[in-house]
């Protein structure tokens, strides 16, 4: 496989589930340091470390966790500060996080 990211730097905000995990694990398979943010929760924290040994012992110096609620804008500057701080860069920025409400459609309008 060639490392399309290989010496680039990600933060991936909501990271340690569905879509934002899918993108944190192919990034670390092309080579880049991966700074997943996830909600400041036990259940977060789990799913973390189920990413970690999904993604295996090779990327365990590439991927940290940052937790915080990206609603409060002190988390995003957090977030940058830690991942430039653990990784001298940022190169890449996935805003993933987020909530999605279903409605019928005819109650939402």
């Amino acid at each position: 496989m060639i490392a399309l990211l290989a010496g680039k730097t990600a933060i991936i905000t909501g990271g340690v589930t569905g879509i934002g995990r899918a993108i944190a694990l192919e990034y670390l398979k092309h080579g880049a340091n991966v700074a997943v943010n996830r909600f400041p929760d036990e259940k977060s924290a789990s799913q973390f470390k189920s990413l970690l040994e999904e993604a295996g012992s090779e990327y365990s110096t590439k991927l940290i966790d940052i937790p915080g609620d990206v609603s409060k804008p002190e988390t995003g500057t957090s977030i940058v500060e830690t991942t430039v701080s653990r990784f001298g860069r940022l190169d890449i920025f996935v805003n993933n996080a987020g909530v999605c409400q279903f409605h019928d459609f005819l109650t939402y309008v």
